[in-house]
């Protein structure tokens, strides 16, 4: 429904798309604006704190710095049916 309605759309979908990353539509980019919004009022004005953007993807050194290449391991899930 939310695609249909184009809340969110996958990425480069006209490319094939990338798994896991998508694009807001109007309403979703308005949606996410007021929930920022709310977060902002709160935790920002209220609580005193600070705010600050980074980005969302993390490179692979870091991740092996940090440790989480050695302690952390997600288990991989195949669907028999679609592969």
């Amino acid at each position: 429904m939310l695609k249909r309605k184009f809340f969110v759309v996958p990425s480069f979908e006209i490319y094939g798309g990338v798994a896991g990353f998508f694009d807001f539509g109007p309403l979703g980019s308005a949606l996410k604006h007021q929930v920022e919004d709310k977060w902002r009022t709160h935790f920002v004005l209220e609580e005193d704190m600070l705010e600050v953007t980074t980005t969302n993807l993390i490179v692979h050194d870091v991740l092996k710095t940090s440790g989480h290449v050695d302690k952390f391991s997600d288990f991989m899930v195949k669907d028999l049916k679609t592969g």
